[in-house]
């Protein structure tokens, strides 16, 4: 099977675009006309696998669990899905079925994330289908909550942020250039903070470009930077390191992957295949080095803790919950506990960080707004008062 672009015209004349999987265009065409759509053009598209977000495979994997709990089978839980959805994709996990495959199968060729495949793919082989697709809705719901939650605390203080930078643009560009002629016409000896500003307005609006482009340069230096995978290392190397002693940092860092590892060890995949598929959603190049440590120390035998610590993975209270599990055959148990507790420390840190960074912008504020009226009402003042004294 390929996957097709598509563009077609609905009946309610709207122009739509979409993809489909098929083994040929023509079985593209043919289902489009039976949902009544005009084509307009059918191409092969370069790639396989598209971009889930977190939403979307909660809302998939929480429709079909729910009727597959409900004792519907696959087959008639995709009809009545298709039957409802203005989308294609449930159609062609219904034709998928229909050729053969498996769920598991048909959503790879679609791009579906690998964790969600790793618990769908346990549930096929335990067949609690219905129960590991709830296990992905309810964990996806959760991180898309999780992200939600920390943009919310980010995105007031970016709105001062930027109100503050056009504010303090606006006024050297266009205000404080129009005292110029004033100063210039009573003759004002100016304080070198004034004469900075003056200079500043003058220079931006005779060059802009070459403010510009001295920050695209450094912009661009940066994401250049970033990108070479050694400079990438060694800054993922120095924050994992950080994050050892940073409760923030390492909050952050392990909230979501204990609750993955216990999810994943949950639903019956080994300690191994957990790891290895897990050693990507680090977004951090030095953890997943250390999570290949980790696979290997336990292929070699080694115990879940031993390897951890190995890998310098974790920290002192995690070893000793895990220790704790592996003794005790309760690791699920633990790795929950320790992801409960630091999620809990993580919301502490976001709800302190929006009450802080809001005073703290608007202090910064004030202080540039002052520095601004003290610079042009001061010589001001000086003036009129030499004046008063003649």
């Amino acid at each position: 099977m390929n996957a097709y672009d598509y563009t077609v015209i609905t009946t309610d004349k709207k122009r739509i675009q979409g993809s489909l999987w098929a083994d040929s265009k023509e079985e593209v065409r043919t289902k489009l006309k039976l949902e009544g759509y005009v084509i307009c053009s059918i191409s092969q598209s370069s790639t396989k696998s598209v971009s889930w977000s977190h939403k979307e495979v909660s809302t998939t994997a929480y429709q079909l669990g729910l009727l597959l709990q409900s004792g519907i089978s696959l087959r008639r839980s995709l009809e009545l899905l298709t039957e409802g959805s203005k989308t294609m994709l449930y159609r062609s996990l219904y034709e998928g079925i229909q050729r053969g495959q498996s769920l598991s199968e048909v959503l790879r060729q679609k791009g579906f994330p690998p964790i969600a495949l790793a618990l769908l793919e346990s549930g096929e082989m335990s067949g609690n289908v219905g129960e590991s697709l709830q296990y992905i809705a309810s964990y996806y719901e959760r991180e898309r909550k999780y992200r939600q939650k920390i943009l919310s605390a980010i995105s007031y203080p970016l709105f001062l942020l930027v109100l503050m930078n056009v504010f303090f643009l606006v006024t050297i560009l266009f205000i404080i250039p129009s005292f110029t002629r004033v100063f210039v016409t009573m003759h004002i000896e100016l304080p070198w903070m004034t004469k900075g500003l003056f200079v500043l307005g003058t220079s931006l609006r005779e060059h802009p470009l070459i403010y510009v482009g001295i920050h695209a340069v450094v912009i661009g230096l940066l994401i250049y930077a970033f990108k070479q995978s050694a400079i990438r290392y060694r800054f993922d190397r120095r924050l994992w390191q950080l994050a050892q002693h940073n409760t923030f940092l390492t909050s952050l860092y392990y909230t979501n992957i204990l609750h993955i590892w216990a999810l994943l060890l949950d639903s019956g995949i080994s300690i191994i295949n957990t790891i290895d598929i897990t050693k990507h959603i680090w977004r951090n190049l030095y953890g997943e080095t250390c999570s290949n440590h980790v696979y290997a120390m336990l292929c070699k035998g080694h115990s879940f803790c031993e390897s951890l610590k190995s890998a310098s993975i974790g920290n002192p209270f995690i070893w000793q919950m895990v220790a704790v599990g592996e003794e005790s055959g309760e690791l699920v148990t633990m790795l929950n506990h320790c992801s409960h507790y630091y999620e809990s420390l993580l919301t502490q840190y976001i709800a302190r960080m929006e009450r802080l960074m809001e005073p703290i912008l608007l202090t910064i504020m004030g202080v540039g707004i002052a520095i601004l009226v003290i610079s042009v009402m001061y010589p001001l003042f000086t003036s009129i008062s030499s004046l008063s004294g003649q």
